[in-house]
């Protein structure tokens, strides 16, 4: 019977596939998508390699991200800390179906196949998307109509 020897040549062999099933395992999604909590804000400042500012404003708590790639994230919290509005602007497109989270599905229906590369205005019941942008210039905001704070103007989320 051979005698398998765990030296320091086996040993540099197995830990990074070891290393990378254990953070397989245990990685789960890192999202403040729309409609979710704060919790995971700071999870997409990990994820994004971002700076973050606070800005709280007397309806809302407006989180802004800005990656190394210089795109901004604005995630804007009710005063329950839930996300009712996510905006970005950047030379980079942000990972929507990070950004919408459940929200993802029905974007893509509403918004359908085009055709063109124009902006995307969608007033859906409950949820609006504005979106356009060329390359090194992209820029969008959704928000949920029915979780946007009372007295708090659509235009300030940008």
């Amino acid at each position: 019977m051979q005698r398998i020897h765990f030296g320091p040549r086996l040993f540099r062999k197995l830990l990074p596939p070891c290393a990378f099933l254990a953070l397989l395992l245990c990685a789960r999604p890192a999202s403040a998508a729309l409609g979710g909590d704060a919790l995971s804000i700071a999870a997409d400042q990990v994820r994004l390699a971002a700076s973050v500012r606070i800005l709280r404003a007397e309806l809302y708590t407006m989180h802004e991200l800005e990656a190394a790639t210089g795109t901004k994230v604005r995630e804007y919290l009710d005063s329950e800390g839930n996300v009712f509005a996510v905006s970005w602007q950047g030379p980079f497109r942000p990972n929507l179906r990070q950004l919408l989270g459940s929200y993802y599905e029905t974007f893509l229906k509403a918004a359908g196949p085009r055709v063109s590369r124009g902006p995307l205005n969608l007033s859906l019941p409950g949820l609006v998307i504005h979106m356009s942008g060329h390359q090194r210039a992209f820029y969008g905001r959704v928000y949920i109509v029915d979780r946007v704070p009372q007295g708090l103007p659509t235009d300030e989320i940008r």
